[in-house]
This record gives C-alpha cells, structure tokens and sequence, in this order.
C-alpha cells in the first residue's frame, strides 16, 4: 500500500506557499513601510557587530540616520571584513552565526564570497514559497501531486581558510529543498552531486524518461532546461536503451560513492522505452508535452542574458508555459514573477531594504538615491540593498527598469549588469540594444541565432565594436558584409545615442564563429570556478582568455568594414 505521508506533505506545501504569497501582498500594500522597519530592525540587531560599531547603528533612529551614517559601498569596500569573516571572525559584518559562504557566478568578474546565516535561508525558502504560491494560483493542474526535476546541483564547491562551506546560491536552495521535501524529485539525491553537469543533465533525462506522469521541470535558469532538451535530442537513442535495460552507460561518469545508491534507483522498462523511442522518432517539436502529457509547466529564469534561450525552448515546449519564478542573487532575494508572462518582479519589501540610484547617477561620485516608494515607472536605477547578511548600502551592479507597481510594491525588469555596456564615446549601447539589433538583422536574412558577445576594440584608428554570432546549424550568411550593415542599422534604431555618435566610432566588425564556440566559452567558465547552473555568456567580453577563445573560433575572416 502507498504510504500518504507523501500527499500529506505535498498538500502542507500547497498551502503554506499559498500563505506566503497572501503574506507578500499584504506587505506590498505597504511596501514602504515594511522596508524601512526591516532597516530598522537590521541596525538594532547588528549595533553590536564590528561595523555597527564603526557606525555608530545605536545613534540611528531613521533611515535618513542611516545614509547619512553609512557611505555606500562595493564589494571592494567590504572584501576585507568579508575575508576575515571566511578565516573564521565573527560578529564583523553580522550579529548572526555565518555558516556558509554564496559564491557569485563570476561572469562578469572575479567570483565574490557572500556570507549565508541561517536567516539568509529562511528567507530563500520564503521566496521560493512565494513564487509557488503564484504558480498553484495560475496553474490549477501544478497542485497535483506529480514527481518534479530538478537540473540543479546540490554539489559544494569547496571551503574557505576557515572551514565554511561554499557553493551557489542555486546549490543552497537544492540542498534545502532535498532536505524538505525529500520524496518529490524524480532523481535520487545522489544525483545531485555528480560533479560534472552534462553527466548529471543525464542522469535527470534518464530519471525524467522513466516517469511518465512527470509535473514540471526545474532549472536556475533557462540555459539550463535548454541543455537538458538539447541532450535529449543528441542522445536520445542511449538514453532510450538505458531505459530500456535499467542501467547508465559506462561514459557518464559517476564517483564510486554515488554510483551503487543511483543504479539502485533504476528500473529496466522496455515498455516505456518502447513508447518514448516512438516520440522521439516523431523529431522534438513539442516533445516536452508528448513524453509527459501532465507537465504543468517548466521552470528557470529568462529575464536579460537568458532571453536567448527562453526563446529557442519554444520549439521543445510548444504550449507547455516556461515560469520566469523569481530575481534571487547571492546577496539577496529580491522579487518575485506575479504571473506567468514577462521576467518582471515585484520586489520584497521584507527581505532586503532597497535604495536606488537614478541612471544618469551611475557615475556621479555621490549619486542620489531613491527609496522603495519613491520611483517612476519607466525610469531605470541601479539597486543598492542593505540585509541582514551584512551587506550595508551595497550596489548590487543590477540596472533595472520600473514597468509597474503591484499594490504600492515596484515591479521591475533586469536591464544589464552595470558595466557591461558598450561605451566608446558615451552611447552606452546595452546587452538588450545589441539583442534586438541582431534579432532584427538575422531575420532579414532568415538565419537563426545561438548565441553572441561583443568587445570594444581598442586598437584600430577608431575604436569600435567587435561582435562575435554563433548561427543555428553552422549556417552562414549570404553576404556577411550585408548583415554586418544591416547590425549596424538596426543598432542605430534600438539605441538612438549610438545613431548620434556613429560618426565617431569605427566601422562595426562582425565575426561568425564556429558551431559549438559559445558552449566551449561556457565550459571555459565552469573550469575558472563559475557554477555550471548558473554560468551566464558574458554578452560584453573584456578579458583577455574569454577574447581568445572567440577570436580563435572565427569561421571565416571578419566582414568588411561597415562605413559610419
């Protein structure tokens, strides 16, 4: 007999993600006032901690007190208190026990260490909760209770001097949900810590594949259910005779310890190999919803660098709806998507308390700032957060756009990472101008795009951009000098600073690399440290080896120049 302890859980998890979405709108009704009593609140606790000391947190009574008292600050200002804090020091930035360190991603820089308190993981689990909450509202067939996947590691990356655990903030929140909701992942635990990604993104198809009544697919973002889709379609037929005879091939990789607990797990099944072969057979278009006829829905983040990839998920989901589920760094939960369209997210008013610097500030010595209930719809800020973590006044380096309020809480969209711009002489194109001028210009000669990056190219007469196209199948244009004009058109309608400074940059150079360049690019980042959850392609390449490699997987030579 079936024990019920697993539907008993499951409804108990339906109903306090449903509380916690209530919980979040009764705070956005008075976001102000949440956020500034959750300052409040961080500076009493923390009076006593090293820095509250430098800043005198017990003269602090306002928030007005509080920007006066504290500077704002980048990671380089708090790097020295935050290497001490890894070599074992407490109370320095937090009154709270640290126990672990968030490692960024590291695309855009050197990796950081954020300390994790075990408040930081209370807070995780509410937003993901929260983001639950909305999607058992949506979608009514996501509250059944079916087996989920997860493409998540739950795998630690390593230890500081002082012996604390490091890992990325997608590696916590699997841990977690391992820890509490054991029974609702189709892949055995141990799968959650091979340490190499393609051979762990097998092991869930393979457990996937077995599980016909299957509920949603889980990712960090959407580059990662597009790998898993990608290893169904170029592996299928192994995938379908490992089902079939109940074991993993010798090629995927699994640690001693974890392979005997996994081979465990699996089932030989002809039957449902036998009728997974025929879909497959049928080719990949909307495959998502004929293997698994349940699947409510998948899950990842496509809000700015993974647009790219939420688009070309279309043609494996086909009406299966992707859930952009919520804005989450290493240094704070910070919204939440309130439906299942656009990556918007309603910001937490409990979680972090928020300041935000005007666009055109972003440079000024000591910008302006606003607060949580004090911006404009339309206008874009960089966030600046201050949690109980011990991040105080911090630039996140996020620039965001308000499309809107919910309730009185700002619902925003990820724009670009401050610095990753194109900027030679104050045009300031972003990583979103250069999408859409290529989405433009590829459609104009019917080629498909995998993937892109840009550099500033220093060394000619005039400087100018350099842009790197990965094109779908190895395809190559008829003319590349045609494309690279019609790039450059485009980029002068999707940024119109660009159009009025054309005349003093260089002529616009396009390279097409080799198939394959912008997963080796990625690979390059997992190998310098970066998660392989939560690698982002760097859509601005500054770096020397990063430079290299694209340089180095040109097909063919760049186009001609394309004249201002």
């Amino acid at each position: 007999m079936r024990s019920i302890l697993p539907t008993l859980l499951h409804s108990a998890f339906v109903g306090v993600s449903r509380l916690a979405r209530l919980r979040f709108e009764a705070q956005a009704h008075r976001a102000g006032a949440v956020n500034e009593r959750l300052l409040l609140d961080i500076v009493r606790r923390h009076q006593g901690t090293e820095f509250g000391r430098r800043h005198h947190f017990s003269a602090i009574r306002t928030a007005g007190d509080f920007q006066r008292a504290v500077p704002i600050a980048t990671y380089d200002d708090l790097r020295a208190d935050i290497e001490r804090m890894a070599r074992g020091a407490q109370r320095v930035l937090t009154a709270y026990p640290v126990n672990a360190f968030a490692l960024t991603s590291g695309t855009t820089g050197t990796q950081k260490l954020i300390p994790v308190t075990a408040l930081a993981h209370r807070q995780l689990t509410q937003t993901v909760l929260t983001s639950r909450g909305v999607v058992f509202n949506a979608i009514p067939a996501s509250r059944e209770d079916r087996p989920a996947v997860s493409l998540m590691s739950a795998l630690l990356t390593g230890r500081t001097e002082g012996g604390f655990p490091t890992g990325s903030i997608s590696c916590y929140m699997m841990r977690t949900a391992l820890e509490r909701r054991p029974g609702a992942w189709a892949s055995p635990p141990q799968a959650f810590h091979v340490p190499a990604h393609p051979d762990a993104l097998y092991l869930h198809l393979l457990f996937a594949l077995a599980q016909p009544a299957l509920g949603t697919i889980v990712a960090p973002f959407a580059s990662g259910l597009l790998d898993f889709f990608q290893i169904l379609e170029a592996r299928w037929p192994a995938l379908v005779e490992d089902l079939g005879r109940g074991a993993v091939r010798p090629d995927v990789a699994l640690p001693p310890e974890l392979a005997q607990p996994i081979r465990a797990r699996l089932r030989a099944d002809p039957g449902r190999a036998s009728a997974v072969a025929k879909e497959l057979e049928r080719g990949l278009d909307g495959i998502a919803r004929r293997l698994w006829p349940g699947l409510s829905h998948v899950s990842g983040g496509t809000s700015g660098s993974f647009r790219i990839y939420a688009e070309k998920l279309a043609r494996y989901l086909g009406d299966v709806p992707i859930y952009s589920p919520f804005y989450v760094s290493s240094e704070a939960m910070l919204g939440i998507n309130l439906g299942l369209g656009a990556p918007v997210y309603a910001l937490l008013p409990s979680s972090a308390f928020y300041e935000f610097i005007p666009a055109d500030e972003l440079d000024a010595e000591r910008p302006s700032v606003r607060r949580i209930d004090e911006l404009s719809e339309g206008e874009r800020y960089e966030i600046v957060v201050t949690t109980h973590g011990g991040l105080y006044r911090y630039r996140m380096g996020d620039v965001i756009e308000v499309a809107r309020h919910h309730r009185r809480a700002p619902v925003v969209e990820l724009i670009h990472r401050r610095g990753c711009l194109l900027n030679i002489a104050g045009e300031k194109t972003s990583e979103h101008a250069i999408h859409r001028a290529l989405d433009e210009a590829l459609s104009r000669e019917a080629l498909g795009l995998v993937d892109f990056s840009t550099m500033e190219d220093a060394e000619s007469a005039l400087k100018r951009y350099v842009v790197f196209v990965e094109l779908t199948d190895g395809s190559r244009p008829a003319s590349i000098e045609r494309l690279a004009g019609r790039i450059d058109d485009a980029l002068r309608a999707a940024n119109p600073h660009y159009a009025t400074l054309r005349g003093r940059l260089g002529p616009l150079s396009l390279h097409v690399v080799q198939p394959g360049t912008f997963r080796a690019l990625r690979e390059l980042l997992v190998r310098r440290g970066a998660s392989p959850g939560q690698v982002k392609v760097p859509r601005v390449v500054t770096e020397g080896p990063l430079a290299e490699l694209l340089m180095a997987h040109r097909a063919a030579a760049p186009a001609p120049a394309v004249a201002p």
